[in-house]
Protein backbone atom coordinates (compact mmCIF):
# COMPACT_ATOMS: atom_id res chain seq x y z
CA UNK A 1 0.00 0.00 0.00
CA UNK A 2 1.86 3.63 -0.61
CA UNK A 3 -0.87 6.23 -0.14
CA UNK A 4 -1.62 7.89 3.21
CA UNK A 5 -5.43 7.37 2.48
CA UNK A 6 -6.26 4.35 4.74
CA UNK A 7 -5.13 5.97 8.12
CA UNK A 8 -7.63 9.47 6.84
CA UNK A 9 -10.37 6.64 5.89
CA UNK A 10 -10.40 5.51 9.14
CA UNK A 11 -10.25 8.43 10.91
CA UNK A 12 -13.49 9.87 9.39
CA UNK A 13 -15.05 6.21 9.43
CA UNK A 14 -14.30 6.54 13.78
CA UNK A 15 -15.77 9.92 13.57
CA UNK A 16 -18.66 9.09 11.95
CA UNK A 17 -19.32 6.12 13.94
CA UNK A 18 -19.25 7.65 17.51
CA UNK A 19 -22.63 8.17 18.71
CA UNK A 20 -21.53 10.38 21.46
CA UNK A 21 -18.34 12.64 19.88
CA UNK A 22 -18.40 15.55 22.44
CA UNK A 23 -15.49 18.09 20.43
CA UNK A 24 -13.37 18.81 17.41
CA UNK A 25 -10.07 20.35 17.35
CA UNK A 26 -7.59 21.27 14.58
CA UNK A 27 -4.33 23.01 15.05
CA UNK A 28 -1.24 24.17 13.54
CA UNK A 29 2.78 24.76 14.52
CA UNK A 30 5.97 24.11 14.57
CA UNK A 31 7.74 20.27 14.62
CA UNK A 32 11.09 19.21 15.24
CA UNK A 33 12.68 16.13 14.11
CA UNK A 34 14.97 14.63 15.64
CA UNK A 35 16.50 11.36 13.84
CA UNK A 36 18.95 8.37 15.48
CA UNK A 37 19.55 6.79 12.64
CA UNK A 38 21.33 3.36 12.17
CA UNK A 39 21.98 1.32 9.23
CA UNK A 40 24.19 -1.30 7.80
CA UNK A 41 27.17 -0.59 5.57
CA UNK A 42 26.32 0.00 1.77
CA UNK A 43 26.87 -3.31 -0.14
CA UNK A 44 26.95 -4.16 -4.00
CA UNK A 45 28.30 -3.93 -7.11
CA UNK A 46 31.09 -6.84 -6.07
CA UNK A 47 34.51 -7.27 -5.13
CA UNK A 48 36.34 -4.14 -4.25
CA UNK A 49 33.67 -2.11 -5.80
CA UNK A 50 32.28 -0.54 -3.02
CA UNK A 51 34.57 0.35 -0.03
CA UNK A 52 33.81 -1.55 3.34
CA UNK A 53 31.87 0.61 5.95
CA UNK A 54 30.36 3.14 3.89
CA UNK A 55 27.65 4.00 6.19
CA UNK A 56 25.14 6.80 5.47
CA UNK A 57 23.45 9.31 8.92
CA UNK A 58 20.27 10.98 8.46
CA UNK A 59 20.57 14.91 9.88
CA UNK A 60 17.39 16.19 12.32
CA UNK A 61 14.99 18.42 10.15
CA UNK A 62 12.14 21.11 10.81
CA UNK A 63 8.91 21.42 9.49
CA UNK A 64 5.09 22.83 10.10
CA UNK A 65 2.85 19.99 11.47
CA UNK A 66 -1.15 20.26 11.60
CA UNK A 67 -4.09 18.05 12.66
CA UNK A 68 -7.19 16.99 13.36
CA UNK A 69 -8.14 15.22 16.81
CA UNK A 70 -11.82 14.08 17.18
CA UNK A 71 -12.64 13.00 21.00
CA UNK A 72 -16.08 10.89 21.34
CA UNK A 73 -16.04 11.36 25.44
CA UNK A 74 -14.30 13.29 27.78
CA UNK A 75 -11.18 10.86 27.76
CA UNK A 76 -10.91 8.82 24.19
CA UNK A 77 -10.49 10.19 20.71
CA UNK A 78 -8.47 9.83 17.85
CA UNK A 79 -5.72 12.22 16.10
CA UNK A 80 -4.43 12.72 12.66
CA UNK A 81 -1.31 14.04 12.81
CA UNK A 82 0.27 15.23 9.35
CA UNK A 83 2.73 17.92 8.19
CA UNK A 84 4.59 19.67 5.34
CA UNK A 85 7.39 17.02 4.11
CA UNK A 86 10.50 18.48 5.69
CA UNK A 87 13.79 17.52 4.13
CA UNK A 88 16.53 15.18 5.66
CA UNK A 89 20.17 16.11 4.80
CA UNK A 90 22.35 12.88 4.80
CA UNK A 91 25.98 12.52 5.49
CA UNK A 92 28.45 9.99 4.72
CA UNK A 93 30.27 8.17 7.82
CA UNK A 94 33.05 5.62 7.50
CA UNK A 95 34.53 5.46 4.44
CA UNK A 96 32.21 8.16 3.24
CA UNK A 97 32.99 10.74 5.96
CA UNK A 98 34.78 13.09 3.42
CA UNK A 99 32.24 13.70 0.80
CA UNK A 100 30.24 15.64 3.52
CA UNK A 101 26.28 15.67 2.02
CA UNK A 102 25.93 12.73 -0.30
CA UNK A 103 22.04 12.78 -0.49
CA UNK A 104 18.81 14.35 0.78
CA UNK A 105 15.55 13.23 0.92
CA UNK A 106 11.93 14.43 2.20
CA UNK A 107 8.88 12.38 3.40
CA UNK A 108 5.54 12.38 4.56
CA UNK A 109 4.45 10.49 7.19
CA UNK A 110 1.00 10.72 8.50
CA UNK A 111 -0.18 9.38 11.69
CA UNK A 112 -3.12 8.22 13.29
CA UNK A 113 -3.22 8.12 16.64
CA UNK A 114 -6.00 6.65 19.56
CA UNK A 115 -6.01 9.25 22.35
CA UNK A 116 -6.56 8.61 26.27
CA UNK A 117 -6.44 12.52 28.29
CA UNK A 118 -6.58 12.81 31.59
CA UNK A 119 -8.24 15.50 33.81
CA UNK A 120 -11.76 16.71 33.91
CA UNK A 121 -14.45 18.65 31.50
CA UNK A 122 -13.16 22.21 32.64
CA UNK A 123 -9.98 21.73 33.44
CA UNK A 124 -6.95 24.08 31.68
CA UNK A 125 -4.39 21.82 31.46
CA UNK A 126 -5.02 18.45 29.83
CA UNK A 127 -2.05 15.61 29.41
CA UNK A 128 -2.85 13.26 26.95
CA UNK A 129 -0.83 10.05 25.76
CA UNK A 130 -1.75 8.03 22.44
CA UNK A 131 -0.67 4.91 20.79
CA UNK A 132 -1.04 4.23 16.67
CA UNK A 133 0.25 3.46 13.55
CA UNK A 134 2.49 5.26 11.17
CA UNK A 135 3.14 5.52 7.68
CA UNK A 136 5.95 6.76 5.71
CA UNK A 137 6.22 7.91 2.28
CA UNK A 138 9.85 9.15 0.73
CA UNK A 139 9.86 11.71 -2.12
CA UNK A 140 12.01 13.87 -3.60
CA UNK A 141 15.36 11.79 -2.69
CA UNK A 142 18.47 12.89 -4.50
CA UNK A 143 21.68 12.07 -4.82
CA UNK A 144 24.32 15.39 -4.38
CA UNK A 145 27.43 16.16 -7.07
CA UNK A 146 29.50 14.78 -3.84
CA UNK A 147 27.20 11.81 -3.59
CA UNK A 148 27.83 11.45 -7.41
CA UNK A 149 31.68 11.49 -6.63
CA UNK A 150 31.46 9.24 -4.06
CA UNK A 151 29.25 6.52 -5.98
CA UNK A 152 31.57 6.88 -9.24
CA UNK A 153 28.79 8.36 -11.15
CA UNK A 154 25.23 9.76 -12.06
CA UNK A 155 22.98 8.49 -9.08
CA UNK A 156 19.54 7.34 -8.75
CA UNK A 157 17.99 6.80 -5.10
CA UNK A 158 14.96 5.11 -4.05
CA UNK A 159 13.61 4.27 -0.54
CA UNK A 160 10.97 2.02 0.40
CA UNK A 161 7.61 2.96 2.02
CA UNK A 162 7.51 2.22 5.68
CA UNK A 163 4.40 1.59 8.18
CA UNK A 164 5.44 1.41 12.18
CA UNK A 165 3.86 1.81 15.38
CA UNK A 166 3.70 5.25 17.30
CA UNK A 167 3.33 6.64 20.27
CA UNK A 168 3.16 10.09 21.67
CA UNK A 169 2.58 12.08 25.15
CA UNK A 170 1.58 15.61 25.23
CA UNK A 171 -0.04 18.56 26.99
CA UNK A 172 -3.12 20.40 25.97
CA UNK A 173 -3.43 23.97 27.70
CA UNK A 174 -6.85 26.01 27.53
CA UNK A 175 -6.54 29.51 27.07
CA UNK A 176 -10.25 30.29 25.91
CA UNK A 177 -12.88 27.86 25.49
CA UNK A 178 -12.11 27.70 22.11
CA UNK A 179 -8.05 27.92 21.68
CA UNK A 180 -5.54 26.11 23.28
CA UNK A 181 -1.72 25.45 23.33
CA UNK A 182 -0.66 22.14 22.60
CA UNK A 183 2.90 20.29 23.44
CA UNK A 184 4.08 16.89 22.39
CA UNK A 185 6.85 14.56 21.89
CA UNK A 186 6.00 11.35 19.65
CA UNK A 187 8.07 8.41 18.28
CA UNK A 188 7.09 5.64 15.50
CA UNK A 189 9.05 2.61 14.11
CA UNK A 190 10.41 4.00 11.00
CA UNK A 191 12.78 1.76 8.97
CA UNK A 192 13.45 1.84 4.98
CA UNK A 193 15.42 0.00 2.23
CA UNK A 194 17.71 2.02 0.34
CA UNK A 195 19.12 1.46 -3.38
CA UNK A 196 21.18 3.69 -4.92
CA UNK A 197 21.56 3.01 -8.61
CA UNK A 198 24.73 4.38 -10.05
CA UNK A 199 25.65 4.59 -14.11
CA UNK A 200 29.10 4.56 -14.07
CA UNK A 201 31.15 6.07 -16.79
CA UNK A 202 31.38 3.82 -19.85
CA UNK A 203 27.73 2.56 -18.88
CA UNK A 204 27.90 0.08 -16.39
CA UNK A 205 25.34 0.21 -13.87
CA UNK A 206 26.19 -0.45 -9.67
CA UNK A 207 23.53 -1.90 -7.47
CA UNK A 208 23.92 -0.34 -3.73
CA UNK A 209 21.61 -1.34 -0.64
CA UNK A 210 21.29 -0.52 2.48
CA UNK A 211 18.29 -0.50 5.04
CA UNK A 212 17.74 2.46 7.69
CA UNK A 213 16.39 2.76 10.81
CA UNK A 214 15.16 6.15 11.26
CA UNK A 215 14.73 6.00 14.92
CA UNK A 216 12.67 9.95 14.77
CA UNK A 217 11.33 11.31 18.03
CA UNK A 218 9.45 14.25 17.18
CA UNK A 219 8.67 17.67 18.89
CA UNK A 220 6.22 19.89 18.64
CA UNK A 221 4.15 23.25 19.69
CA UNK A 222 0.92 24.02 17.94
CA UNK A 223 -2.19 25.97 18.45
CA UNK A 224 -5.17 24.66 18.86
CA UNK A 225 -9.17 25.24 17.50
CA UNK A 226 -11.73 23.66 19.10
CA UNK A 227 -15.13 23.74 17.87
Amino acid sequence: MNTAFPLLAAALALSAGAACAQDQNVYIGGGYINIDSKSDPLVGGGPGVTPPNSRLDVDDARTIIFGYQRYFDDHWGVDLALGLPPKHRVYGRGTLEGFKQISSSRQLAPTLFANYRFGSAGDKLRPFVGVGINYTRFIDSKSTTSGDWASGGKTELDLSDSWGLAAQAGLSYAVTPAWSINATVATAKVKSDLKATTTRPGGSVVERRTTIDFNPTVFTLSAGYHF
